[in-house]
C-alpha cells in the first residue's frame, strides 16, 4: 500500500486588538495567508467593514469568560495584543485580569500557542507604570500553561 502523506488542516488563528497599530497591518497579512482567521471585538460593526469577508469577527470582551470561551473554540494560535492602558481605572489590575481571563479560556479551548507583542524591559530594572504592566501580563498569559511566544519590542516593530 502506498504511502499516503499527512493531510494538515489550515490553522485557525485569533486575533484580539485588531483595530489598533500592530493588529490592523496583521490581519490583511493573516488573510492573505489562507489561515482561518476570527477576530475577537467588543464592538464587532466597527471591525467588520475592515476585514476580508472569509474573516470571522465575534463580540467578545477580555473581562467577560464566557465570551472568550466562544472566541478561543477551535483556534490553533492566539495573538494576543490589547492593552488597557486607554481605559478608566487602574490600567495594570485591568491588564492583568484581562491576561488571566484571556490565559484561562485559551487553556481550556486547547489553543497550542500564545502570540503576546509586549514592551522592551527585562525585569531587573525600575521600569515604569507602563512597561511593568507588559511584563505583568506576559507572565499572567504564560501562567495559564499555554506556551506563549511574547516579543518584547512593540515599540520596535509599530
Amino acid at each position: 500500500m502506498a504511502h499516503q502523506p499527512e493531510l494538515r488542516k489550515t490553522p485557525a488563528v485569533l486575533v484580539t486588538g485588531a483595530t489598533g497599530y500592530i493588529g490592523g497591518r496583521l490581519v490583511p497579512v493573516l488573510e492573505a495567508s489562507g489561515v482561518r482567521l476570527r477576530c475577537l471585538a467588543r464592538r464587532p460593526a466597527a471591525l467588520e467593514p475592515r476585514v476580508a469577508p472569509t474573516t470571522e469577527v465575534v463580540a467578545g470582551d477580555l473581562f467577560d469568560p464566557a465570551s472568550l470561551d466562544r472566541a478561543l473554540a477551535g483556534i490553533d494560535v492566539a495573538y494576543y495584543l490589547v492593552h488597557s492602558m486607554g481605559a478608566h481605572g487602574d490600567y495594570l489590575e485591568k491588564d492583568r485580569v484581562a491576561a488571566r481571563n484571556f490565559g484561562e479560556a485559551a487553556r481550556r479551548a486547547g489553543v497550542r500557542r500564545i502570540v503576546y507583542l509586549g514592551g522592551l524591559a527585562t525585569g531587573e530594572v525600575t521600569l515604569s507604570k507602563h512597561l511593568k504592566s507588559r511584563i505583568e501580563t506576559g507572565q499572567a498569559l504564560r501562567e495559564s500553561g499555554v506556551p506563549v511566544v511574547e516579543f518584547r519590542a512593540s515599540v520596535v516593530i509599530g
